[in-house]
């Protein structure tokens, strides 16, 4: 399986919850994976990531605030800003812009305009932050958790700067347009859709947001 995550994911929550979050940086990239994303008796290999390592953290404090209580935060800026009010923590990402693009994740995100009726067009993605490992599955089913949150609502809503999170999966008896990753057999497919969508849409700041399903949207402006 391949985790494969582009998260805008800071200062977007009202002063009163942050007080209640905390994210740290406790673990290395492997201990990310076996601490906090995958279950007991699953062992994961070939774990890889892109991006800085200032970019991933573990949040705790989520009650009431997200669908999830704790978890691991990907951002495209330091993670520790998620739980920082103002977004002036002294913490600044060094080493967060600039590490290239994606095809995969690039025609994702230009996947959604017509989906939606809309003709803008995303040139490029960067901030990127990645993350990916394989691991064999004691069952007929995975399931998983996330929160998508971006500082791009709502102001780019419907423009080429089009926020976006992608999950791609790959595997035996899975087929998709997806190199990712690249060599594997059959591509992967991308799990990360807005609910019961038909035609399947990915999940955007384009295709999620106060007017477009706006059923999955919160509005979390700072007070």
């Amino acid at each position: 399986m391949r985790f494969f995550y582009t998260l805008s994911f800071y200062c977007f929550l009202s002063i009163t919850t942050f007080a209640q979050l905390s994210v740290d940086q406790p673990y290395t990239i492997e201990e990310y994976v076996s601490e906090v994303l995958i279950g007991n008796g699953v062992t994961a290999t070939n774990i890889t990531y892109t991006g800085s390592e200032e970019q991933i953290g573990y949040l705790t404090g989520g009650d009431g605030i997200f669908s999830v209580t704790s978890g691991l935060v990907l951002s495209t800026d330091h993670a520790t800003h998620l739980s920082d009010p103002g977004c002036m923590d002294s913490e600044f990402c060094l080493n967060c812009e600039g590490l290239g693009i994606d095809q995969d994740l690039l025609d994702v995100a230009n996947s959604v305009p017509p989906l939606i009726g809309q003709n803008f067009t995303v040139s490029s993605v960067n901030d990127l932050c990645i993350l990916e490992f394989d691991f064999e599955a004691g069952g007929d089913s995975i399931s998983f958790n996330y929160v998508f949150g971006s500082d791009e609502y709502l102001e780019w809503v419907n423009s080429s700067f089009n926020d976006i999170f992608a999950f791609f999966l790959s595997g035996p008896g899975i087929s998709g347009p997806f190199a990712a990753p690249v060599g594997f057999p059959d591509g992967a497919i991308n799990i990360a859709e807005v609910p019961e969508s038909d035609p399947p849409l990915p999940v955007t700041i384009s295709s999620v947001n106060d007017i477009t399903n706006p059923e999955y949207y919160i509005d979390n402006v700072a007070n």
